[in-house]
């Protein structure tokens, strides 16, 4: 039973990693918009858009299909 818990994760984490990589595309996209152009800005937004996109977009249907799962299971 304990190989089962590596796959639970709490709701609260699920949002704040979802607003945080929305967040971190939002900086970026501000970046863009006041035109601040370094290497190093350009390196970290290399490294991190697909990865917050990605975040962005599965932990919230993560977080629906956990919320849809308890309820069938609560009604039971």
């Amino acid at each position: 039973m304990t190989h089962y818990y590596y796959c639970i994760m709490k709701n609260k984490y699920l949002i704040i990693i979802s607003l945080g990589s929305w967040a971190n595309i939002g900086f970026f996209y501000l970046l863009h918009l006041n035109e601040i152009y370094t290497t190093l800005i350009g390196v970290f937004k290399e490294l991190t858009m697909i990865p917050s996109f990605l975040c962005g977009i599965i932990f919230p249907v993560w977080l629906l299909i956990k919320i849809i799962f308890n309820k069938k299971e609560s009604n039971k």
